[in-house]
């Protein structure tokens, strides 16, 4: 074999390389936050069931990271059909709770929808695509303002009024874990800081530090 034959596979190697890290940059990048920016903190006005009630509901942020510099020219891929489980755990991060398929906050609410879908969209929650630089908010928890306690939401929340007691929880502190799978086979995982306490300003879902 000849040093140009060589050189000549070497740099075709090489080019291969390149490509395949390119287009495995170009994945997905989804970062989860917590932040009060991502609550709502809700008061419902007289045309609303749920008239003059407060709930706030605890989220996250999930947003696909653009890419960095100096690779900025290269197109991200949307994080297609994104969903989402979220895992609650007593403080000490080891014993299970419980397991829910979460909810986008951007989705359909259940009374939005006929109720032949109900039980569907309670046990599949839809999924949504997240493009580069855009964010979707994904619901955790919510607490109405005379409970003590609060309960991890989705759409199942909506077939107990708005408190399931299987995911209710008590006064305390818990440690969340979100994931989130994408079509594009990649997935993303978060772990959080919940506090549970007698008020709503006192209730707080915190990143891990």
């Amino acid at each position: 074999m000849t040093f140009q034959s060589i050189a000549s596979f070497l740099i075709s190697l090489l080019a291969v390389f390149i490509a395949l890290l390119i287009d495995r940059k170009r994945l997905p990048n989804l970062e989860i936050t917590a932040s009060e920016q991502a609550n709502a903190d809700n008061t419902y006005n007289p045309l609303y069931p749920r008239a003059g009630e407060r709930w706030k509901f605890f989220r996250v942020a999930v947003r696909n990271k653009p890419m960095p510099c100096p690779l900025q020219w290269i197109p991200r891929q949307t994080a297609e059909s994104c969903s989402a489980k979220i895992e609650f755990f007593k403080s000490d991060g080891v014993e299970l709770l419980f397991t829910l398929n979460g909810r986008w906050a951007g989705t359909p609410e259940l009374p939005h929808i006929p109720k032949d879908y109900w039980i569907l969209k309670s046990l599949y929650p839809d999924p949504v695509p997240i493009p580069v630089k855009t964010q979707e908010f994904l619901d955790v928890v919510t607490k109405h303002e005379k409970d003590k306690e609060a309960y991890a939401w989705n759409n199942e929340a909506y077939l107990h009024n708005w408190r399931p007691p299987r995911y209710k929880l008590g006064k305390g502190d818990y440690r969340v874990k979100v994931t989130v799978n994408t079509q594009n086979g990649v997935s993303f995982s978060e772990s959080f800081q919940l506090v549970v306490s007698d008020t709503i300003e006192s209730t707080s879902l915190r990143n891990s530090s």
